[in-house]
């Protein structure tokens, strides 16, 4: 059971102060705390006392009150976090933390965090109203027009969370009972302790986690997941041994959609115990990602009481470099690697043959360069390639049928596990296949498992990649008919303050938030905005995604964006999408462009279509890089700058309003007509 205690109010008010704080002291006990401390178990006293008090006052004032569901010291599980009280009035969840002493802004925080957390994770919370209240001697009179407000997910007419209320313990009776007043069915309090709890973890919470011995199954469960998290990994721990135990070379493709937990599985993959002895090595080719999580590593090695040299040290061996792995054992070793197996997150960015010579002078691609080096192994090796369908950025960036050319070159043996999507193409893999031409001379064994089509990033938008990926096929109609807004909100605005605001009004609990835009947007300067890929080589990712709110060099700041090159591999909870010149609509398609500077300067046409490719999954990075909400910032343009063109910006609002994006404010620049198209979604 998640709770110290769990009956309905007519129970509760049954039993005396002194046997509710045994069997609180006793579950305490239960769960490890050999020592009760003195003042927990004052405060429960107190506690216990003025609420059964504020219970019998509702139970004198509604018939149905008695039936209320209570719920005391509910854990929210592997979170290490109890709420004090959860009471089910008819169909409210309300949430209840006391505080003794000053009420300030982290107790809002906490409470906030704990609805959120609630709200996208406890199936039997995920479609309920939930209040939380704030109560303290300190408070004041409760704000009861709050209690009908809607703090969070304002367009769900549903469900939503509230404001956080505070009351006084004399307030908390008429606070509930002006809850109840909106009726609805009872909830079993059984039924909503026993629901499902299924967190799906950030990137760089799931680093955290596995860092300090968690294990997949205990902080990756979503009950949006064709497979579980967990599953996927098995599969390829089985593999893996297989492979070690039969002395074979071994190739795994994980493929999947945006945000559907390819990383999450390598790290698990490379953090399991059961790879002690035979240690995975987690490399990327994706320079922030890297910086990001190697800080990360670091500083909860030394709140661990390692030293600062060894933390660093240890870092690096937990997620490399894949270009520095490849220049040590190129250009400086031509030994078999220490290691029998890799993981090669954002594989479909390996470098092709000519980017390679262009880079290094080296005449083969990076596939080939690395099934080389893994292949000196005599005995056995096994390389696991997690690929993203459409998610080449760059030039150069090979994609998965560069992998299939050097497998089929290679001279050693390989295994291949795949999925039959890697083989097939299509809308799952964004047209990619391992073999373009169709033909086969390995042995490839396939897995439905080891394709994940479902996006787990955006907690309430199942559906988001395939949503995006109507919109970047110009498919208004498609996309408008998946009413994404209905589970995700998504907002457009033309104006940049707007956008800010909007950012800086979701920073409730935990959450993240921050601007990002096209490397190619190279006019988001006029914006105030800085493009220039030298300030964002040098740029200090690991503090934008890892400082607090009061340090400048944060996200929060919404001062710098970052780029699809700083944020692939990542995810922040909220995003404000800077919309540039570089893709804009034209009446039937998207035009694709890049600035030529100089007198004058001039956006020109993109004609090479793998650069066309490259910029379109540019946007399709951006647009699936949120985890609870995004607002799109389309700018208004200047009537005096050609570079900058009202008209251009215009039809590209239009166009995304059409595809079921919400304004903001109504009259964001577009026609009526257009507006009257997106609100009706929400009729």
């Amino acid at each position: 059971m998640a709770c110290f205690y769990i009956s309905t109010v007519e129970q509760l008010l049954l039993q005396s102060a002194e046997i509710l704080l045994a069997q609180l002291s006793t579950a305490y006990a239960h769960r490890g705390f050999t020592s009760q401390y003195a003042d927990q178990t004052l405060t429960w006293q107190r506690d216990l006392q003025l609420l059964q008090q504020a219970l019998s006052v509702c139970s004198a004032h509604s018939q149905s009150a008695g039936r209320w569901g209570a719920i005391l010291e509910f854990s929210i599980p592997r979170k290490e976090k109890r709420i004090d009280l959860v009471l089910l009035v008819r169909d409210t969840v309300v949430i209840v933390e006391a505080k003794s002493g000053d009420i300030g802004s982290a107790a809002k925080q906490q409470l906030e965090t704990y609805a959120l957390l609630l709200h996208y994770f406890h199936k039997g919370s995920a479609n309920r109203r939930i209040v939380p209240i704030l109560v303290s001697p300190q408070a004041t009179e409760p704000d009861l027009v709050a209690l009908n407000q809607r703090e969070f997910f304002p367009q769900m007419s549903s469900y939503w969370i509230s404001p956080v209320v505070n009351c006084s313990w004399e307030n908390l009776s008429a606070t509930l009972l002006n809850i109840e007043g909106h009726g609805g069915d009872q909830i079993s309090e059984q039924q909503w302790e026993s629901s499902p709890y299924f967190p799906v973890p950030s990137i760089i919470d799931a680093a955290t986690a596995l860092s300090s011995g968690l294990s997949i199954r205990e902080i990756a469960l979503h009950e949006a997941s064709e497979h579980e998290i967990e599953e996927v990994r098995r599969t390829i721990q089985g593999y893996m041994d297989t492979t070690r135990n039969e002395r074979q070379h071994a190739i795994c493709f994980l493929t999947g959609v945006p945000g559907s937990g390819k990383t999450l599985v390598g790290l698990g993959l490379a953090h399991s115990s059961e790879n002690k002895e035979n240690p995975i090595h987690f490399m990327s080719g994706n320079g922030p990602l890297v910086k990001v999580l190697q800080h990360l590593f670091t500083q909860e090695s030394m709140r661990k009481g390692t030293r600062a040299n060894e933390a660093k040290e240890h870092a690096r061996t937990l997620i490399e470099n894949v270009h520095i792995f490849a220049r040590n054992y190129t250009d400086d070793d031509n030994r078999a690697p220490s290691n029998h197996a890799i993981i090669f997150d954002e594989a479909q960015r390996a470098w092709n043959r000519a980017q390679n010579m262009k880079k290094f002078k080296r005449d083969y691609s990076e596939p080939e360069m690395l099934l080389r080096i893994m292949g000196r192994h005599q005995d056995w090796c096994f390389v696991v390639a997690l690929v993203g369908g459409g998610q080449e950025i760059n030039d150069g960036e090979a994609g998965l049928k560069e992998w299939g050319r050097a497998l089929r070159d290679s001279k050693t043996d390989w295994t291949i596990y795949a999925s039959p999507e890697v083989l097939v193409g299509g809308p799952s893999t964004a047209g990619h296949k391992l073999f373009a031409d169709g033909v086969i001379n390995r042995g490839i064994r396939t897995n439905s498992h080891l394709h994940l089509r479902t996006s787990n990033r955006s907690l309430r938008a199942e559906q988001l990649a395939t949503w995006v990926n109507r919109v970047l096929d110009g498919d208004a109609k498609g996309a408008a008919e998946i009413q994404i807004t209905k589970r995700f909100p998504i907002f457009l605005t033309r104006n940049l303050s707007k956008t800010r605001e909007k950012l800086h009004a979701q920073r409730r609990g935990e959450n993240r938030y921050g601007l990002v835009g096209s490397s190619g947007a190279a006019r988001l300067r006029a914006e105030g905005l800085e493009p220039s890929s030298s300030f964002h080589a040098e740029y200090p990712w690991e503090h934008w995604y890892l400082a607090d709110v009061n340090d400048v060099r944060s996200s929060y700041r919404c001062e710098v964006f970052a780029t699809e090159f700083e944020i692939q591999g990542l995810e922040l909870d909220w995003i404000g999408l800077c919309w540039g010149g570089d893709m804009v609509w034209d009446s039937k398609e998207w035009k694709l462009r890049t600035l030529r500077h100089g007198s004058p300067s001039k956006w020109n046409l993109i004609k090479n279509q793998e650069k066309i490719t490259y910029r379109k999954n540019a946007y399709r990075v951006l647009l699936t890089r949120a985890r609870q909400g995004m607002v799109i910032y389309v700018p208004s343009g200047s009537t005096d700058d050609p570079t900058n063109s009202p008209r251009e910006f215009d039809a590209t609002a239009r166009f995304l309003l059409r595809c079921g994006v919400l304004p903001l404010d109504e009259g964001e620049g577009a026609d009526a007509e257009d507006l009257d198209a997106a609100l009706s979604l929400f009729a």
